[in-house]
Parts: C-alpha cells; structure tokens; sequence
C-alpha cells in the first residue's frame, strides 16, 4: 500500500475515534498543562506556535489562550470540528486547518514552536517528516513532541494493529520506540540539544496512565550558530 493509502486510513480512523478521543482529555489537569506550557514556550508572545496533528485542539487552544498565535493542523475534519466547538468554549482564536503533517503549506522559516500532543507515534514516514518540520523553523525555533512514555523505556503503545489494517499499521515504525531511538531522530534529522524531559502533576489523580514526557530539540542557523 502506497504512503497516500496508509494516510488516507489513518484519516478516516480519526473521524471515526473523534467522540471518543475528545473525551480522554476529560482526564487532564488543564491549569498544569497551561503552566507546563507556558514554561516551556516562555513569555514572549511574539512568537508563533504550530500544533501538528491538533486532533480537537487540545494544546493549540491553550497556547492562544497563554497568548500566542497559533495554528492548528490535522487531517481529520471531524476531529478539528471539535477544536472549533472548544476555542468558542474557551475564547481562544488559534486557527484550525486541515492538512498533512509530511507537506506543510507554509514559507520557510517562518514558525517559532512547532507543537504536538500524542502524534510522533502516528507517523508513517518520521524522518521525512522531522524534515518537513524543520524546514518551516526559524533558526533557533524549537520542535516539542508531548507523548505519555513508560518511564527509562519510551514509548509504549499497547495495542495490537491499531488501525485494524495490518499493513497500516506495519507503516508505524516509531510506535514502540525507545527514549533513546526518539531522541536520535531528531538529532539525525539537523536538531540540536536534543532531550527528554519528564512532565509531572500533568494527568489528574486516579488515572492509571504512563506519565507525560516531552522530547524537545532546537534548529540551529545555516552556519552551524545556535540563536537563542
């Protein structure tokens, strides 16, 4: 099955989990995942946030909210209508569009943060895409991957064919990756200063869930300079 196939299912399985997906969050602290963001993306609100794979807009709704203009992506309609329904809810004026994470329609260095909740592990094509992120980075701009891990293991996607399409899913080369195999695909693909960092207090208590990481990595300029 050819890239644009295996994409177009995953599409129509996110339109169909979209009620379901929308509800999980029911299960996160907002207020801590507003203050954990805004110490990672920091206080100048100046600059500019893209979510990739918004979903229902979870972190593309807060970071307006915190300030920033920002822009949400997704392949699924139905799961962008409902990040629609929620900025109403929460004031926020991020903008949702749809599209691929793997070709993205805007200039060259023109994005501060590239954001994503839970997306990395859905990626059919990862260093492709890493690139394509990169390309829209300003020089000192930074790619934040939010992802639940098992703690000095990595990621820990459970279940078994996923998308019910045994060659879907055989596409899904990072779904069980270590922290250390996360962390080289960045690095591989051009960033620097590469890491992981754990995100505690994030999930509400009495959920039984891996604990929240993000992995993090900054563009530096052509001449090899890192911008701050």
């Amino acid at each position: 099955m050819e890239v644009v196939g295996v994409i177009k299912k995953i599409e129509a399985y996110w339109d169909k989990r979209s009620d379901s997906f929308d509800a999980d969050h029911d299960t996160e602290d907002l207020q801590a995942w507003m203050e954990a963001l805004n110490n990672l993306l920091g206080t100048n609100q100046n600059k500019n946030v893209l979510d990739l794979g918004t979903g229902t807009g979870f972190l593309a709704n807060m970071t307006a909210k915190l300030g920033h203009s920002t822009i949400g992506i997704d392949i699924s309609r139905e799961m962008m209508n409902y990040a629609v329904k929620h900025a109403k809810t929460a004031a926020s004026d991020a903008v949702f569009m749809e599209g691929s994470v793997l070709e993205l329609p805007f200039m060259n260095e023109t994005i501060d943060f590239i954001i994503n909740s839970r997306l990395i592990w859905t990626l059919v094509e990862p260093d492709l895409a890493i690139r394509e992120w990169l390309r829209i980075l300003k020089p000192g701009g930074k790619i934040m991957c939010f992802n639940r891990m098992k703690e000095g293991v990595g990621l820990n996607i459970g279940k078994v064919n996923i998308y019910e399409d045994e060659e879907v899913d055989n596409h899904l080369v990072v779904k069980s990756a270590r922290m250390e195999e996360l962390k080289e695909l960045l690095e591989r693909n051009g960033l620097v200063e590469v890491q992981i960092q754990k995100l505690p207090g994030l999930t509400r208590p009495g959920y039984d869930y891996d604990p929240w990481f993000v992995l993090m990595g900054t563009k530096v300029s052509e001449t090899g300079v890192l911008i701050s």
